[in-house]
């Protein structure tokens, strides 16, 4: 089948969640189908500004169609954000604000309009943004939406009220997000089914050269990924704190770019980005990772730290990575910050690395190449009709 891939950034230097999964399943499919994607020039997700030439180009040797993004945020949107999300408004600034947070892109709808029917299928990621908001009512006969959809206000503002009700597929990435968006819209006359992700092997880490190389010694606990209070991260240092006066050991390494401050302390490492190579390293020295984030639509990281039979600690409040670790068996829950520090000291202490050999063998099965391909065939399929 001819199947597009819809997604407001693709390419290289791209980095996010959403748009790393639509690369990840267009490759897959490139194997088996005809792909090619639109997307639009940006790079920066907030500014939506022009980085690559708008035009016909290839990424990993799939056609990429990009297409100019004409409005984007500006100075207006935090003030209308914030009316729209939590002051009085009307219908008409919430279809301004879908289109001030942009990537607005008509030139991408006017080739949805004149593309349909060279297509068996059109796959559109990530609910929130215009390319998928006004561009699935288009061509709502042949598409399916990956929503990679979050519990946050603007999930209920009216642009969206139908948009979980117009494809033919909706590819959702866990069971929790998929009862969320059937909690929201009801929406189970829509076919659905849970994509998950595929993974390669995670490179073999050198946890002693990691050791030696940062001079640490003790339990290492971990996090993966930006660390901004946005992350949750402003809680993790706090709870950290806690557990060290309660009389806990060992170092708290944070990998990721920094956005917000931190008092400097002996037990907490700030290592800022890190290479693929050094990621699979810290994950073998680690005794614990913990992911203290609110929202998530896949805990991708969480998967990567069962593949180093890493245990995991995630907050019960966020029913996605909650429900990953009561699937997989690889970790533990904490269901208030008091808790935080009780619940570390079970997996350092004791439970470690039996709740991260769960995790490796269910991420094994789970993640596994074949069971990810079966699930996005049969999401295009769907769609197809």
């Amino acid at each position: 089948m001819r199947v597009l891939i819809v997604v407001q950034r693709y390419g290289d230097e791209v980095v996010g969640g959403s748009e790393g999964h639509a690369r990840v399943a267009a490759r897959r499919l490139a194997a088996r189908h005809e792909v090619e994607i639109a997307t639009t020039t940006a790079v920066d997700f907030w500014s939506w500004a022009p980085y690559f030439p708008a035009g016909d180009t290839a990424v990993d040797g799939l056609p990429v169609h990009r297409f100019e993004v004409a409005t984007g945020r500006d100075d207006r949107f935090k003030e209308l954000e914030d009316a729209v999300l939590f002051g009085e408004h009307g219908l008409d600034a919430e279809l301004d604000w879908l289109r001030i947070q942009g990537p607005n892109a008509p030139e991408l709808y006017e080739f949805l309009d004149r593309s349909r029917r060279r297509y068996d299928a059109i796959v559109f990621y990530t609910y929130i943004y215009a390319p998928t908001a006004l561009g699935l009512p288009i061509v709502p006969e042949r598409a399916a939406l990956i929503p990679t959809a979050h519990d946050e206000l603007p999930l209920g503002l009216a642009p969206y009220r139908a948009l979980f009700h117009l494809p033919r597929a909706i590819g959702y990435l866990t069971p929790e997000e998929r009862a969320l968006v059937r909690g929201r819209f009801r929406n189970e006359e829509v076919p659905d089914l849970v994509l998950g992700i595929g993974l390669d092997p995670l490179p073999p880490g050198d946890a002693a050269g990691f050791r030696a190389r940062h001079e640490l010694a003790g339990p290492i606990v971990t996090y993966l990924g930006q660390v901004t209070a946005g992350k949750g991260c402003d809680e993790l240092v706090a709870d950290w704190i806690g557990y060290r006066e309660a009389g806990g050991a060992g170092t708290l390494v944070l990998a990721g770019s920094v956005g917000m401050d931190i008092a400097p302390r002996p037990d907490i490492r700030l290592l800022g980005r890190i290479s693929d190579a050094e990621k699979s390293d810290l994950l073998a020295a680690a005794d614990v990772l913990v992911h203290p984030s609110h929202l998530e639509s896949l805990g991708i990281v969480l998967l990567e730290a069962w593949q180093a039979g890493t245990p995991v600690l995630v907050p019960a409040w966020n029913a996605v990575t909650a429900g990953q670790v009561g699937r997989s068996g690889g970790g533990r829950t904490y269901a208030t910050h008091g808790a935080f520090a009780t619940e570390l000291a079970a997996l350092l202490d004791r439970e470690g690395a039996e709740r991260g050999a769960a995790g490796r063998a269910w991420v094994a099965e789970e993640c596994a190449w074949p069971r990810f391909d079966e699930r996005l065939d049969a999401l295009v399929e769907l769609a197809h009709g």
